[in-house]
């Protein structure tokens, strides 16, 4: 936390989950959670982004080249049946053998920086859900 602080990345700790909550891509439309989470052998950075249920399949059609174009990115999708489907955007720093802190904000930048690249392109394509845009699943027709 000492370094995103030094960093300039805004940051805060929720009490809901031990992971670090970055501001800049969790304030963006779309990103339901962005967090930081520091583990015994590295650090994960993760960003949940909802989608649109209409655009799932095409979306899925879509994550070959979209991790294709993002490399240091790993993109998923995650449904859980009670939720909008959500797309995963991760990125994975190994600490084990050492990591200083030019190379930690350098690495939070790039990924910050290329998960908002990303967020852009999917919300070009029409993948995101919007807040006009109703959150219920369509209804059968009785």
């Amino acid at each position: 936390m000492r370094w995103l602080s030094a960093s300039y990345i805004e940051h805060y700790v929720c009490e809901n989950c031990h992971g670090i909550h970055l501001s800049e891509l969790q304030e963006l439309e779309g990103v339901l959670e962005s967090r930081l989470f520091v583990e015994q052998e590295g650090a994960l950075l993760t960003s949940e982004i909802e989608i649109r249920p209409t655009a799932l399949l095409v979306l899925v059609a879509e994550l070959g080249r979209l991790n294709m174009n993002y490399p240091s990115l790993k993109v998923f999708v995650d449904i859980v049946d009670d939720n909008l489907p959500r797309l995963i955007v991760a990125d994975y720093m190994h600490t084990q053998a050492g990591l200083d802190e030019s190379q930690f904000t350098w690495i939070v930048q790039q990924t910050v920086m290329a998960t908002q690249q990303l967020l852009f392109e999917i919300g070009e394509l029409g993948f995101l859900m919007h807040d006009e845009e109703p959150s219920k699943l369509p209804s059968a027709v009785h």
